[in-house]
């Protein structure tokens, strides 16, 4: 596994070094679309997924309304940065949690009424998110699941949250037929990797924002993302995360970022700022 993940992100490794990612303190301007800027964690245990990240993380977690058990929001220090709600173990059985992330988008329907006429599946029609605006869930034609949500209405909401998301890399069954679905349902410009044929990056108003490389033969072959989360410190962070039973599967020598497997089966990449 970790030889696979090392061929493939080797791709988008140049791209990560030389990016300076935005600051976690920095609320990210609305007029940037297209940005992951939320996630939630699907697990089927919401218990043990809750003692993981919060005690790796140092997250603090607080339940959604008084009577609801079932959705958690995790918090880094004042800032809400994701959430997490149960899902059966029975509706995949080669993972017991999955991170879904929200990319931010002017209007949530349109979005998603090109994404189905682009032969994506709706998971969750466009609804009311009580916290953040409106929100839908699809999965692409080649099964990567994603979140679109809207925010552009809630400026108090959008203080709210704290922007920890700053990257995210599609690893994709054909890369070139993904490029084309994320250009035309979510109006991404798509740009070739130099010197890397096939991969591809995703961009708005001329700011690069995610990635799509090839899945490797060896994994269930569907569309994954994987979403990248700052930390303060990635040593420490992953020394953590080793200690309460993640699975490290991509660490670049010198690099500040890294790819984990939580205990529940879930990948979420970090990354760590640089001192300013």
């Amino acid at each position: 596994m970790k030889t696979v993940f090392k061929c493939c992100l080797s791709i988008l490794l140049p791209w990560l070094l030389m990016t300076t990612f935005v600051a976690a303190s920095e609320a990210i301007p609305y007029t940037q679309q297209g940005k992951l800027i939320w996630a939630d964690l699907y697990t089927s245990d919401v218990e043990a997924s809750l003692n993981f990240y919060t005690k790796t993380f140092g997250w603090t977690v607080k339940k959604f309304g008084a009577n609801n058990e079932r959705y958690h929001l995790l918090y880094s220090a004042d800032k809400a940065v994701a959430g997490v709600l149960a899902r059966s173990a029975q509706r995949n059985k080669t993972e017991k949690a999955l991170w879904i992330g929200s990319f931010a988008t002017e209007n949530v329907q349109t979005t998603v009424t090109r994404a189905a006429n682009n032969n994506a599946v709706i998971i969750l029609k466009p609804h009311d998110f009580a916290l953040y605006g409106k929100r839908a869930v699809i999965a692409d034609p080649q099964g990567g699941i994603v979140a679109l949500l809207d925010i552009n209405n809630h400026e108090k909401a959008q203080q709210k949250m704290g922007y920890k998301w700053n990257w995210a890399q599609l690893f994709s069954v054909n890369p070139s037929n993904a490029a084309s679905f994320y250009q035309d349902s979510f109006h991404y410009t798509v740009e070739e990797v130099t010197n890397n044929k096939g991969s591809y990056y995703l961009s708005q108003q001329d700011e690069i924002i995610a990635s799509i490389v090839k899945l490797p033969a060896s994994f269930e072959q569907r569309d994954r993302w994987v979403n990248f989360v700052d930390v303060a410190n990635l040593i420490e962070t992953l020394n953590r995360a080793k200690k309460n039973g993640a699975e490290i599967i991509y660490q670049p020598e010198g690099a500040q970022l890294a790819i984990i497997i939580d205990p529940n089966g879930a990948f979420i990449g970090l990354t760590e700022q640089e001192s300013e």
